[in-house]
């Protein structure tokens, strides 16, 4: 079997084992797609095209967070960027500390290969919202694009956290957030149950380790790096492993069983 095949086969297996009675067929992309999450979320709840499939991380993200007793607790959070909004998969407020802690989560993306791309506007200072944070943001990313050129990385990746970075910006001064942190974190699956995922993954935990310095100058230069911070890789097994009281045991029982 090829790679993907491999992991058509886990992610089927281990979707079983949970739901024995969903009778999938071995089928990689559910019929009904609210099956795919622990429990049915509420109304409105916006859909990734792919939400129905085991390998969704929009699902991951659902079944590992939405135990959470937070009111802040929101998936989907929206944040301005140009014309479309950047939503991060999970946003929760820290209230004891004053800070959003903001979780990217990624199951099986990490496996492509492709180049860092923005589109034309990222580069059209008068799109941004925030006429100040235009020539430094552009100048970040044209560093970002040098510092990986040639290099084989999970490009889209890093693309959407800059892109998670400059709704921050375009976030942080309004009423509800003016006077708290933001913390972003990438919150990556990362069972390494065959030897080349495991490879992909050090891959692209490498990439974001060279990615946070850059972040860190970015930040610093434009004078909000006491407010704003990238905290880089965040291994989901551990973080689960570590907050069963904070995810709810039926959450943290099926996650655990499911996933690792």
């Amino acid at each position: 079997m090829n790679n993907q095949e491999i992991i058509k086969e886990f992610v089927v297996k281990k979707f079983d084992e949970v739901c024995p009675k969903c009778n999938i067929e071995k089928s990689l992309v559910l019929k009904k797609r609210e099956d795919n999450f622990i429990t049915f979320p509420k109304s409105g709840f916006g859909y990734h095209r792919w939400a129905g499939s085991l390998k969704s991380s929009q699902a991951f993200a659902y079944n590992v967070f939405s135990g959470v007793n937070n009111p802040t607790l929101e998936f989907e959070f929206p944040m301005e960027v140009f014309d479309n909004p950047a939503q991060v998969d999970v946003k929760i407020e820290n209230t004891k500390n004053q800070t959003i802690e903001l979780f990217e989560v990624k199951m099986f993306e990490i496996v492509k290969i492709e180049d860092i791309k923005f589109k034309k506007k990222y580069y059209t200072e008068i799109e941004y919202k925030c006429s100040d944070i235009a020539k430094p943001f552009i100048k970040f990313i044209s560093n970002v694009i040098e510092n990986f050129e040639g290099q084989k990385i999970y490009g889209g990746g890093i693309k959407q956290l800059c892109s998670h970075l400059l709704g921050i910006l375009n976030t942080m001064d309004k009423p509800d957030y003016k006077d708290k942190k933001f913390e972003l974190y990438s919150f990556c699956f990362d069972n390494p149950f065959i030897p080349k995922f495991e490879t992909d993954l050090k891959n692209y935990k490498k990439a974001l380790m060279k990615f946070k310095p850059l972040v860190d100058e970015f930040l610093k230069s434009i004078k909000v790096d006491s407010r704003v911070e990238y905290c880089g890789f965040l291994s989901a097994s551990e973080y689960v492993k570590k907050n069963e009281r904070l995810l709810g045991k039926e959450n943290y029982d099926y996650v655990m069983k499911r996933y690792f």
